[in-house]
């Protein structure tokens, strides 16, 4: 009985043992960056909650009544080392001050089995000080009539004349001042004569510009230009749906207030042109690999100690900041008392701070030719530093390498080592004899390469390339040329439109089903035309197919189905099933016909 009890007291002070210590591994971290701004700018405070246990608390934040608070949300991760379970929770918050002054920030805390544990405070310093705004970015702003634009996309980068192969920074801004219901779609912008790397999206931040707030959502690219000359990049365009200014409320809808009916708005960059400089001829080596950025180099082997005709490998590290994908090769110097053979190479890529860098690692092969003290020659890399303006040659260390004579090793130029038990002649089991007599010489049948299997064979992977370059320049010619992108890609969309407003065929959809018919005809016009869609009335449409020669039949049958569609749209209760099915019909009639006209 006392034995049992005693149990119970040691398994009660371990149990409290145990909480006790996963409440004091709590630990929570409180950082703030920037730790002074001004008062249109914005710090970012971030919270990073860390325990022996996978369930961390949630964080308690003070009432901070001189900004504005927004959550950026939250990363959260968990590592076993040993058989130890740790976590860490981070939360970021957006701090946007309202007045001026000093602000210390204490008091963030989480509650664990009723237990408060409190982080550091930080002080953040709100300076009386607007932020300047360029005028530029004022005028990309307003709207023309006095007033600001609700959204607007702009486009920059941080230099306009680089050197080739020069990292250029592109940065999509998508500013906009209004609610959004759905997340913003990007097309990506086109980068024909650049290798490119996304570099990530920023976190979302405000700015005040002509006195009002705008949301700004951050995408930035790695450009890396591949020629010289002018080189342009093109238009990047963002769409999403934002709340409409002005809704016409149908007073038999009750719940029109509740469920607000957003706007569908697609917004575009301007394209930009960059001048790509050559790099200078002063100074360059003449072995120069072509490398641009800023770089470094090392050495090593996988043994110091080795024998004669035996491989000895050497990794090479080339890392630093640049396209490290277009890093070349180190510069290997000729020597007598190695064979160097070239093995392999592999990349690491990484990112920091919007520049792209990493490490290329080389894999070289040294075989020694004779025994003794040995050095592995210095490596050398060259490179172009633009920050410099100046080539750069950097080298490794010489490797000591300590070659001994394999056994069996005899001084001859003809045999540069003879084993035990080696047969050297006709007898040889391990290696073929040569042949003293050559015997026949005269070809024994016909030559492959004049065999008509043989040129069909090899002709086919010429074909392909050729095939895979004529669509390549068809791609790049559609990713240069909006209007013919739109013109050709035409027939496919209203064939996507068609099959939706077929799905819709139903009495319990009529207004969808017409809405979705007349924007298949209407945008298959505007896409061949390169013009918007919106907005164009069936006048307009009668004129635009007259002036492409259209015949009438074709015209009238058009205005028809837009004008049905428009009437159906309206008084939904009078179209029966049938007459959708017609419709349809005569739409994909009018989109065949359509295609022997030449919009062009």
């Amino acid at each position: 009985m006392r034995s049992s009890l005693g149990y119970l007291i040691l398994l009660l002070i371990f149990s409290v043992a145990s909480i006790a210590a996963a409440q004091g591994d709590v630990q929570v971290e409180v950082s703030l960056r920037p730790d002074t701004v001004g008062l249109d700018d914005q710090a970012f405070l971030e919270v990073t909650v860390s325990g022996s246990s996978q369930n961390v608390p949630d964080v308690e934040i003070p009432s901070l009544p001189s900004f504005e608070i927004y959550s950026q949300g939250r990363s959260s991760s968990v590592s076993i080392v040993n058989g130890q379970v740790s976590a860490s929770v981070t939360y970021r918050y957006l701090l946007l001050p309202q007045k001026p002054g000093t602000f210390p920030i204490q008091g963030v805390s989480v509650t664990l089995e009723n237990r408060k544990v409190t982080g550091n405070s930080v002080t953040l310093v709100v300076l009386n000080k607007r932020q300047a705004t360029s005028p530029k970015l004022e005028q990309k702003a307003a709207d023309g009539q006095g007033g600001n634009k609700d959204y607007f996309l702009e486009a920059v980068v941080n230099k306009r004349n680089p050197y080739v192969s020069e990292q250029v920074t592109l940065t999509l801004k998508f500013y906009i001042a209004v609610q959004y219901y759905s997340s913003p779609q990007l097309d990506e912008p086109s980068t024909t004569g650049f290798w490119t790397e996304l570099v990530g999206n920023s976190a979302p931040y405000f700015q005040r510009i002509n006195g009002r707030n705008y949301r700004v959502i951050e995408r930035k690219y790695a450009l890396f230009p591949t020629q010289t000359g002018e080189l342009t990049i093109g238009r990047g365009t963002i769409t999403t749906t934002v709340a409409s200014k002005a809704v016409r409320r149908d007073p038999f809808d009750m719940f029109g207030d509740l469920f607000p009916q957003g706007q569908q708005i697609a917004v575009r960059s301007e394209p930009l042109t960059i001048k790509v400089k050559p790099l200078p001829t002063e100074g360059k080596p003449v072995d120069f690999t072509g490398s641009v950025g800023k770089f470094e180099i090392s050495a090593t082997t996988d043994r110091t100690n080795a024998e004669m005709n035996q491989p000895v490998s050497v990794t090479v590290k080339i890392s630093g900041v640049g396209n490290i994908k277009s890093v070349g090769e180190p510069v290997i110097q000729e020597s007598n008392d190695f064979r160097v053979y070239r093995a392999s190479s592999s990349e690491n890529l990484t990112k920091f701070d919007d520049k792209i860098g990493g490490t290329k690692i080389y894999e070289e092969v040294f075989v020694p030719k004779r025994p003794g003290e040995l050095t592995i020659p210095s490596l050398s890399f060259n490179y172009f530093d633009p920050a410099r303006n100046k080539y750069e040659v950097i080298s490794t260390r010489p490797i000591a390498l300590n070659v001994v004579k394999p056994e069996g090793y005899v001084s001859s130029p003809d045999v540069p080592y003879s084993g035990p038990s080696v047969t050297v002649g006709n007898q040889a089991l391990d290696i073929q004899f040569i042949k003293q007599d050559p015997g026949d010489l005269k070809p024994a049948g016909q030559l492959i390469l004049s065999s008509p299997l043989y040129i069909l064979v090899n002709s086919l992977p010429v074909a392909l390339f050729v095939g895979l370059v004529i669509v390549r320049k068809r791609r790049e010619a559609l990713s240069s040329n909006v209007g013919l992108a739109r013109a050709r890609g035409a027939s496919s969309q209203a064939k996507k439109r068609l099959a939706t407003a077929k799905s819709l065929a139903s009495t319990s959809s009529t207004s969808e089903f017409h809405a979705e018919l007349s924007l298949a005809v209407t945008t298959y016009i505007a896409d061949k035309l390169n013009i918007s869609p919106h907005g164009l009335t069936s006048d307009q449409i009668a004129s635009l197919l007259r002036e492409r020669r259209a015949d009438d039949e074709l015209i009238n049958d058009t205005l028809s189905l837009l004008k049905q569609c428009d009437f159906a749209r309206f008084a939904p209760a009078s179209i029966s099933q049938s007459d959708m099915e017609k419709a349809l019909g005569a739409a994909e009639s009018i989109m065949v016909r359509m295609e022997g006209v030449r919009f062009a």
